[in-house]
């Protein structure tokens, strides 16, 4: 039997649903993404992962209030979810994993029901029988991150357990081949590396770069998806500025086949409909 869900990652919102952030509407992007996915069926998806960088940046928590609008999310649970998200009169479970310009206390406080939990969103749940993890590399407020032994030793642990597992994370896993992106990246990717191959993961998805992408780790495919909101030009020298790019808002429709192969389609929305 295979599972379907629905991948978004860096809406960077702002306070309200029609501000500018770096002259994009960002609001009015994710509000077209979850019209076309309403119009789409859905494609009777059963869960919706966001994987980070919901808010502008991390001094502006109100925008988590954008984003719990935008998406239309009730009935509070403890993170990373579910939530139950009813934008364009769909109902599906809804999941977050935060990135680096998330600020996980508010994010927990303004979207989440209490826990008790560690400020990490290290957590695993299950659907149709495939586990997702949901991996933070726990940086905020700097693009640069590091695996932390916290997070290195809770991944371990999970995948000493034998289960088909998806994971779901805010950073890239992998070099990427762009410097800009690669600069950011541990020095130590190698013994995650290690640690993923063999394992029962049978796909990894990541947010971040805005910019899609298809990379391996022992075979293993590990997909990033392009971003609702702006994107960085790949062929700037940043440190010189930061020129942005505007292309469609994108997300992917993934597929978990019963063989464990995967298909992660990206799907953009037309600027005009």
């Amino acid at each position: 039997m295979s599972l379907t869900f629905i991948h978004i990652t860096d809406t960077h919102l702002g306070t309200t649903c029609d501000e500018l952030v770096y002259f994009y509407a960002p609001g009015q992007a994710l509000k077209a993404v979850l019209k076309q996915i309403a119009a789409d069926g859905a494609y009777d998806a059963s869960l919706i992962v966001d994987t980070g960088d919901m808010i502008r940046d991390w001094s502006h928590p109100s925008a988590y209030e954008t984003g719990k609008k935008i998406y239309g999310l009730e009935e509070k649970s403890p993170a990373p979810g579910p939530l139950r998200m009813r934008a364009e009169g769909m109902d599906l479970p809804w999941y977050y994993v935060p990135g680096n310009v998330d600020n996980r206390p508010e994010c927990r406080k303004r979207l989440f029901a209490p826990d008790p939990g560690t400020a990490l969103f290290n957590y695993t749940w299950k659907a149709q029988g495939i586990r997702f993890l949901s991996l933070d590399w726990g940086a905020s407020g700097t693009n640069r991150y590091t695996l932390t032994s916290q997070s290195f030793n809770w991944l371990k642990k999970q995948l000493n357990q034998s289960c088909p597992t998806v994971i779901l994370t805010h950073h890239p896993p992998v070099s990427i081949g762009i410097p800009m992106f690669d600069e950011m990246t541990p020095p130590d990717l190698n013994r995650l590396h290690e640690l993923i191959a063999g394992s029962p993961v049978l796909a990894i998805f990541h947010g971040h770069t805005h910019h899609p992408w298809e990379n391996r780790i022992d075979g293993i495919p590990v997909f990033g998806t392009g971003s609702v909101t702006y994107r960085r030009c790949l062929h700037h020298n940043y440190e010189q500025g930061m020129v942005l790019e505007i292309h469609p808002p994108q997300y992917r429709v993934v597929t978990i086949h019963s063989d464990g192969s995967v298909s992660a389609p990206i799907h953009e929305v037309p600027w005009r409909s």
